[in-house]
């Protein structure tokens, strides 16, 4: 199932970039609602403008009656592999299920677009395909992992916002 989700953030890109490549905004990712707090398995830099991260992301939140019936809430973690492409303000991503790798597939790109209008809004938009494999169950699941999308980049939103205000202010 293809999707796009635009989030704004009320930072300039420059910063919000920022965040995306720095170990300790990962670490505050953990006070989101349905997030363990992140662990960063590897991060390497190829170039000055291409950063590599792989991290693994545990879902801790509440799922549907419906959603468990298919999916065990204990065996929801992903590895997630990202290349950020500074130049092109794009990060391009795979996200891997741990439990359910032959079942749950989700990759896309994210793209910081600045706000020419406002210089500090950035407009986070994700374009993805996600893919369940389960016979009857993976439309309902496929949106339910939309929905978790969306809703984690909201919360994500207002930490970089935060993040970013803090290192702004440094």
């Amino acid at each position: 199932m293809r999707f796009t989700i635009n989030q704004a953030i009320h930072a300039p890109r420059e910063a919000v970039e920022s965040a995306f490549v720095d170990p300790g905004f990962y670490a505050a990712l953990g006070d989101m609602d349905a997030l363990d707090p992140p662990e960063i398995l590897s991060q390497g830099q190829r170039d000055p403008d291409v950063v590599d991260l792989v991290i693994r992301y545990k879902f801790v939140g509440h799922l549907s009656a419906t959603v468990r019936l298919f999916l065990e809430p204990a065996k929801l973690s992903w590895i997630d592999h990202s290349t950020f492409h500074r130049k092109e303000h794009r990060i391009d991503f795979d996200m891997l299920a741990e439990h359910y790798p032959d079942k749950l597939r989700c990759h896309g790109t994210y793209r910081f677009v600045a706000d020419p209008a406002e210089p500090a809004l950035t407009h986070q938009v994700l374009n993805g395909d996600v893919k369940v494999i389960w016979p009857v169950a993976a439309a309902l699941v496929e949106r339910a992992i939309i929905s978790g999308l969306t809703q984690h980049l909201v919360q994500e939103a207002a930490l970089v916002e935060r993040w970013s205000t803090r290192q702004l202010n440094r």
